[in-house]
């Protein structure tokens, strides 16, 4: 995540996504894992705060917030929701991720001793999980979440959200692909994949929070509609030894 893309509409649509899934019934914390600025323009699809008739009915409080955000006298900034009640009693990590590993390794027991007791945490890397390419400590990874992270989240009993940008791959096996790969996190019992026309969210849940993920869920689906798809699958459990079946036909 970086501050420059704050309140375009794949903010508005993550942060609705947010506010749906939690609702009041669970505790959420939210791992930016902010890298600096690069100087693109790429955070500059604001128009939508311009349609109004065709956005702001999904979520009328968090469009209102941001239209008044972006053209309020203050810089684009994660701080500005942080400092709203928007995302209700939500706890971030708002430090910035470094490229070396020991940076690295301090960012995340930082992270994980923070939202160690959250039922929900989301992590918001700028281009999404680990790539075979980029090893973690190696230049240019702090753009990316590995998975030795995201276990070590569901191990310690939270629910996980992940963003994850699509690579220039066919998407459905792609999601696939990393949605069989997260069933077998430690803990996790359902996966389910929101997926917009820009990007990926991948949802983990813990057996003991199925049941208000899919209400979440399903707010999702009634608010967001045709702006945000959803596929919800059981985790796929096989013997030590025995080829996983997939999670997608």
């Amino acid at each position: 995540m970086k501050d420059q893309y704050f309140g375009d509409v794949n903010d508005y649509r993550k942060y609705g996504l947010l506010r749906a899934l939690s609702g009041d019934e669970l505790t959420l914390g939210v791992c930016w894992m902010l890298t600096p600025a690069d100087g693109r323009s790429d955070g500059a699809k604001l128009g939508y705060l311009k349609q109004p008739k065709s956005f702001r009915h999904r979520d009328p409080d968090l469009f209102d917030a941001i239209g008044k955000w972006m053209n309020g006298p203050e810089d684009r900034a994660v701080g500005l929701i942080e400092r709203s009640s928007l995302l209700g009693d939500a706890i971030f990590c708002s430090a910035l991720l470094g490229d070396t590993r020991p940076s690295r390794e301090t960012f995340f027991s930082n992270a994980h001793q923070q939202m160690r007791d959250r039922d929900l945490v989301f992590f918001d890397p700028d281009n999404g999980l680990e790539v075979g390419s980029v090893r973690a400590g190696s230049r240019g990874s702090n753009k990316y979440l590995y998975w030795p992270e995201v276990e070590r989240t569901t191990a310690q009993g939270s629910s996980v959200l992940v963003y994850q940008h699509f690579p220039r791959k066919e998407r459905s096996e792609f999601s696939a692909s990393l949605a069989t790969r997260l069933a077998r996190a430690p803990g996790v019992s359902r996966v389910t994949m929101f997926t917009t026309s820009h990007v990926l969210f991948l949802l983990g849940s813990q057996s003991r929070h199925d049941e208000r993920l899919s209400r979440g869920t399903q707010r999702v689906r009634d608010r967001w509609a045709d702006e945000i798809m959803t596929q919800e699958l059981a985790a796929v459990r096989t013997d030590p030894g025995r080829q996983e079946s997939p999670l997608f036909e």
